[in-house]
């Protein structure tokens, strides 16, 4: 289809006159109405974390424009615990060009050992090896701030694009265009908003209140588990590329190691389910240690000695949850803000690319067909193709990652039972992998327009073949 070009800017003047939500009383109290240049599609992603940067490397290569809102002053390379890419996410970051550098700071995982609180190890396989074995590409284990800092370094045009410190107060929608107003009073304006920010999403608060008829807005996340997340440094003993998980009546432990590093979370069940937030307190991180000090994650090391060498840590509830909504006027979700999973399997952030990658091949085609200006309707049904093309899809990692959190945590009897005592025998962490996890691996949506330099494929044949194209990628200017 013909690219459409423009020779000039339109000038469109927005007169603001739909309803505005302030989350922070004290703040701006209206969007001031300014002329502003809407010759191009412009995405305002909210969000400057794993979820929203990646977003912004899929638009770039689509050559959709865009600006990324972080909240935090700076990105913080020592903070966070590990994200992992399964095969399907690493085709992603083939395409994206981002695979070389992905594997100067992953660490490669191949084995599992699993242990009791005493450190008896009851099981050990090849599980990660495994993955290599079913579709072709690895397991491929990051620190977090590490490959944040790599895809914040490597985002096209980044010094433009990205914003820090930029707290979202209000959002407000036209039919010809959004404008974002941060807490410093700078003022953004673009054709949507892209929620990536995270669990407690302000854009998904604020999408409702945009609403015509705007509703009570239900907490779609409820939390079964609270968490400590944390890294350490090494300690001898530790097997690298192995993966400790202590289970146990209620809880479980993980403790992955890396190159620099071990990467651990705990998963202390509540008494009963929350949909309530909270922010925890020292004391109440140190009660939660002082609980596990002598519960081992791996067979030499208990959670005393690894937490004698944390470098880094945070306690934090464990969501779960699939919002029922995830699109509005002008205004779309995406990652933690719409799908949210316990992370013992490591699916989070693969299901944010995923929903990345769905979105932006949406978005491509239709500025490919309707050109920049398009109305509010049309994005409506860009963005409902994309809720029904992801929601069911994410339905299933939210639900598969929930049971293999409670199969290790010995949720009842059941698990405790299968887990325990007849998962050794028929080595069920690689059962479980062939019979659930690859068929939902194999599904992975890849971005439509861009090759694969190193297209692999394993014993499951992948649902997207690698993309074979009759025009070289970056040349579509149609979304500029």
């Amino acid at each position: 289809m013909p690219c459409r070009l423009f020779d000039k800017f339109l000038a469109c003047q927005l007169r603001f006159s739909g309803q505005t939500f302030f989350s922070h009383p004290g703040n701006a109290s209206s969007v001031k109405p300014s002329a502003l240049q809407m010759s191009h599609f412009k995405a305002i992603i909210v969000g400057g974390g794993p979820a929203g940067l990646i977003t912004g490397h899929c638009l770039a290569k689509a050559g959709i424009d865009f600006e990324i809102l972080e909240s935090r002053a700076q990105h913080d390379i020592n903070a966070g615990a590990s994200n992992a890419l399964w095969p399907q996410t690493v085709r992603v970051f083939d395409q994206l060009g981002l695979l070389d550098d992905a594997r100067k700071i992953y660490a490669p995982v191949n084995y599992k050992e699993n242990v009791l609180a005493d450190g008896t190890v009851f099981c050990n396989n090849d599980l990660f090896a495994q993955i290599e074995i079913q579709h072709g590409h690895p397991f491929m284990l990051f620190h977090r701030g590490q490959l944040l800092d790599m895809l914040d370094r490597l985002l096209p045009e980044r010094e433009s694009r990205l914003h820090m410190a930029k707290q979202v107060t209000a959002i407000e929608t036209t039919e010809q265009g959004v404008s974002v107003v941060c807490a410093d009073g700078s003022t953004f304006a673009g054709s949507i908003v892209i929620g990536a920010d995270g669990v407690n999403s302000t854009v998904r608060e604020m999408m409702n209140k945009l609403s015509p008829q705007p509703t009570p807005l239900e907490e779609p996340m409820k939390t079964t588990y609270v968490g400590i997340y944390g890294s350490c440094s090494l300690l001898p003993g530790f097997k690298s590329g192995t993966l400790y998980e202590t289970h146990g009546t209620r809880f479980s432990l993980q403790i992955s190691i890396g190159k620099d590093r071990g990467m651990f979370v705990i998963y202390h069940r509540l008494s009963k389910p929350t949909k309530a937030r909270h922010r925890f307190s020292d004391e109440e991180k140190e009660a939660l240690v002082a609980h596990y000090a002598d519960t081992h994650l791996t067979p030499e090391y208990k959670f005393s000695d690894i937490w004698k060498a944390t470098l880094w840590s945070h306690m934090a509830h464990i969501e779960e949850g699939l919002a029922s909504t995830w699109y509005g006027d002008r205004v779309v979700l995406l990652g933690d803000a719409v799908h949210k999973m316990t992370p013992n399997a490591g699916f989070g952030f693969n299901n944010a690319i995923i929903s990345a990658v769905a979105l932006t091949n949406n978005l491509r085609g239709l500025l490919r067909s309707e050109g920049p200006r398009v109305d509010t309707e049309a994005l409506k049904g860009v963005f409902a193709a994309y809720q029904k093309a992801r929601k069911a899809d994410a339905k299933k990692f939210v639900e598969v990652s929930g049971g293999y959190t409670r199969s290790v945590a010995w949720d009842n009897f059941a698990w405790m039972l299968l887990d325990r005592y007849i998962g050794p025998y028929i080595n069920m962490d690689v059962v479980l992998l062939r019979l659930n996890m690859s068929p939902m691996v194999r599904e992975g949506l890849v971005l439509d327009f861009l090759e694969e330099r190193g297209f692999k494929e394993g014993r499951v044949k992948w649902k997207h073949p690698r993309q074979i194209l009759d025009e070289p990628a970056g040349k579509d200017d149609s979304a500029e």
